[in-house]
């Protein structure tokens, strides 16, 4: 439940879409249940378009009409978290609750002091928890700063008995999808991208000088495995702790992320170059940040490029990683699409080229970024390197200034596309023309220094013209088998069926089938087989996927993005449990309040039918999943068809057709 405020103090409230989601119906019964009930809960708060209702009234209500079994305890934990961030940040209770967790996981005093009183636990906690967090040098500043009231103790005695690890992620998601967040943080796409990208770290450190809750840094201990030890600086306080508790789970140590301005204050210190500083750099920085330091660091060794002007303090973040790379290390910058062709930035971005430690430039689509909408750069350096001799006399690991830039243009892919290329990015975008170009340094050295991909990728006019002439040919052929595929009209039933239904949750304990939650995929070992379903934590409209074999739509592995789901095939119809997945009732369950989406697949319920008449809906929900297939590849040609038409129509490849409609 992602949300609710107070206007009662001390009273945690909820918000009719909110009750919704606890009764896993629609937010229109909610209405009519107000409309038809005269015991159903008055509003507390808020306004009359939106009122606000007392949690505890409306769960007595729920239950004692038999619309509610229980309120999950990430429900209830979030909501009372909620309500005691009225006077601070949601995010600075959050930290609070990162040091508690690794204090009731760690330390045995948390259990000799889970049996005090409320008066009691309430009077030593506070104090108890400071002097961890301080023996520990764990980031983050002083946790409950206004100490903590009897009444509050609620969601900390449930944390307590909950997976630490797994309720903590649980929160941290709702977070980040809910409205309470007053600071940016990486999207988790954007992460997985990054990772796919950096090139992988046998020896020597990964630093992320700006990581935010940690999230680049997680991914690239995942993609990686054990490669190379993770680093990190965060200036907000709260942050820092929340990305120190996440990064212990990789099997870091106690000091791998440190609070502070990384510019003004750095906490890894290094000479520019030398051989202390880190392998790989990862960095998603703040942007438009004119306070960055310009007054003060006029003379800092680290603009090795020149001192980046007031309103570029991109330029300074660049330099800041570039500083600390050692030779033949790697950087890769998160970057506004402006930074590459700014007026004000083109001195620093001349002398980047100049010294050859710009490798290369990446556009990524819109929708990526957390702060707003448009698209995004990702800046690739590296530091050149002399080499050394082998014991052949031979110069080995050397790396020479670039003398070209490789430009990769993506800005036009849409987010699915980069999702099914993840993990091989590289490998799809070498030979396809219109999207990669190697441009020589000399030629970017003009008056206006634009590192903007799509100035520099042309598509070769014979392949526009090749690929119009196979997409125009194939589009007809591709609108026949649809026609032909169109599923037959389904027959109404009367009554409607209300079936008896079964949580997945129960399916497993029952041995039916058999979950991998996608926080336990990392460190499961799971090879995909024939029949099992892959279903997205969140994206909604990614529908459930039923595999033909192990290898289908290129997966060689289940992936962090999703929960895995096996059947039984004497007990469950994969297609049928995929087909009820998709259900409505199973996606209000997984839609917050804040609208965003999180499918914890354990609670969706599936009906209780023969293995017969399973089989019958699933081969109906087969058909309509290959017809959605054949509907996508068709929307994917058509879009071709167009794209290329107009490419070649706007740069003369193409003739307009001298034709026109009857009647005009």
């Amino acid at each position: 439940m992602a949300g609710g405020r107070s206007d009662m103090a001390g009273v945690a409230t909820v918000t009719a879409a909110e009750i919704a989601r606890l009764a896993d119906v629609e937010r229109a019964a909610v209405s009519n249940w107000r409309r038809r009930h005269s015991d159903f809960p008055a509003p507390v708060g808020g306004s009359e378009a939106k009122p606000l209702f007392a949690l505890a009234e409306v769960e007595r209500w729920l239950t004692a009409n038999g619309k509610l079994q229980s309120v999950p305890v990430e429900d209830r934990v979030w909501q009372e978290l909620r309500l005691q961030a009225e006077e601070r940040r949601v995010v600075d209770v959050l930290a609070d609750v990162a040091a508690f967790l690794c204090f009731a996981e760690s330390d045995g005093m948390w259990r000799s002091m889970a049996s005090l009183s409320d008066v009691s636990l309430a009077d030593r906690l506070p104090g108890a928890l400071a002097e961890f967090v301080t023996t520990k040098r764990i980031p983050g500043g002083v946790p409950f700063p206004d100490g903590l009231a009897p009444e509050q103790l609620t969601p900390w005695r449930l944390m307590a008995d909950e997976p630490s690890r797994r309720l903590f992620e649980e929160l941290h998601s709702r977070y980040v999808d809910s409205t309470a967040r007053t600071v940016a943080v990486t999207s988790l796409e954007l992460a997985a991208l990054i990772a796919s990208l950096a090139p992988p770290v046998v020896d020597g450190a990964v630093l992320d000088p700006a990581c935010g809750s940690g999230t680049l840094l997680r991914a690239l201990g995942k993609k990686q495995g054990t490669g190379g030890t993770g680093y990190g600086q965060e200036r907000d306080p709260a942050l820092a702790r929340i990305a120190w508790y996440r990064l212990q789970w990789c099997g870091a140590g106690e000091e791998i992320v440190k609070q502070g301005d990384s510019l003004r204050d750095d906490g890894f210190p290094c000479s520019p170059g030398s051989e202390r500083g880190a392998k790989l750099i990862v960095c998603d920085p703040p942007t438009g940040d004119r306070n960055w330091g310009h007054e003060d660091l006029g003379h800092d060794p680290r603009w090795e490029f020149g001192l980046p002007p007031r309103a570029e303090s991109e330029l300074a973040w660049v330099e800041h990683c570039y500083a600390h790379l050692r030779p033949g290390g790697t950087a890769i910058v998160v970057m506004p699409i402006a930074a590459a062709s700014r007026r004000s930035g083109r001195r620093i971005r001349g002398e980047m080229l100049r010294r050859g430690a710009l490798r290369q430039v990446v556009a990524l689509p819109p929708g990526l970024a957390a702060v707003h909408s448009l698209g995004l750069h990702l800046w690739i350096l590296a530091r050149p390197s002399v080499g050394r001799i082998d014991e052949e006399g031979e110069i080995a690991g050397a790396l020479a200034p670039a003398r070209s830039v490789h430009m990769v243009d993506g800005s036009r892919f849409s987010r699915e596309r980069l999702r099914t290329i993840e993990g091989e990015f590289w490998h799809h975008f070498a030979d396809e023309p219109g999207v990669t170009a190697d441009v020589p340094v000399v030629e970017l050295l003009d008056d206006d220094v634009d590192l903007t991909p799509s100035r520099y990728v042309r598509r070769p006019e014979d392949d526009l013209a090749e690929a119009y002439a196979t997409s125009a040919t194939e589009l007809p052929s591709m609108l026949s088998v649809l026609f032909r595929a169109i599923p037959e009209r389904l027959p109404r039933t009367f009554p409607t069926a209300n079936w008896p239904t079964v949580t997945v949750a129960e399916l497993a304990r029952s041995g039916a089938l058999h979950v991998v939650l996608n926080r336990e995929i990392p460190r499961t070992q799971v090879d995909l087989r024939r029949g099992d379903i892959l279903v997205s934590v969140l994206d909604p409209t990614e529908p459930p996927l039923v595999l033909r074999d192990a290898h289908d739509h290129g997966l060689d592995g289940p992936t962090p993005d999703r929960h895995l789901i096996r059947c039984d095939p004497e007990m469950l119809d994969p297609y049928f449990v995929a087909g009820f997945l998709r259900g409505p009732g199973n996606l209000r369950q997984a839609v917050t309040a804040t609208g965003g989406f999180r499918y914890d697949v354990r609670r969706a319920r599936i009906p209780r039918l023969s293995l017969d008449e399973q089989r019958r809906y699933g081969a109906t929900f087969r058909r309509l999943a290959e017809f959605a297939e054949l509907l996508r590849q068709v929307a994917v040609v058509g879009d071709d068809v167009v794209r290329l038409a107009h490419d070649g129509l706007t740069t003369g490849l193409f003739d307009p057709v001298d034709s026109h409609p009857e009647g005009e």
